[in-house]
């Protein structure tokens, strides 16, 4: 199996996912926390505090198995266009917060389909930054 540039070794992934499929955030219906987004928003605010000038984007994805768990989490950096930037001493510290307050999210529910059973999903959250002050965070 091979999933967003992850390649997983077939005991992992199988157990995991219990050899179901894997689908969007979005559909057929959305992973849940129990919490709406802007009480998440305002957490994240509250928690992400390490002090930068960053200019840029850094996005961490997961997945929610059909059970509700979660593994497989992937912290991605880029500038404001949108082009890759690799991790640097300056910006770690800020990373490793943003990955530990995206953990704290949980615990989740997982998606349903349109039989309202169970499903594997993936979830992201990104954080745009401005001179080092959070000014956005998606999906909204």
């Amino acid at each position: 199996m091979f999933v967003y540039g992850i390649s997983f070794a077939q005991t992992d992934s199988c157990s995991f996912f219990g050899n179901k499929p894997i689908f969007p955030y979005y559909h057929p219906t959305q992973p849940s926390n129990g919490k709406d987004f802007y009480t998440v928003k305002k957490g994240f605010h509250q928690t992400i505090t390490a002090k930068t000038n960053f200019n840029g984007i850094i996005t961490v994805s997961f997945f929610i198995n059909y059970k509700g768990e979660t593994d497989f989490y992937r912290t991605q950096i880029c500038d404001l266009n949108y082009l890759p930037l690799t991790m640097s001493s300056d910006i770690e510290p800020l990373c490793a917060q943003i990955l530990q307050a995206v953990k704290q999210t949980a615990p989740w529910r997982p998606a349903l389909d349109e039989q309202r059973h169970p499903i594997n999903s993936r979830k992201f959250y990104s954080f745009r930054f401005n001179k080092g002050t959070l000014i956005e965070i998606l999906p909204k």
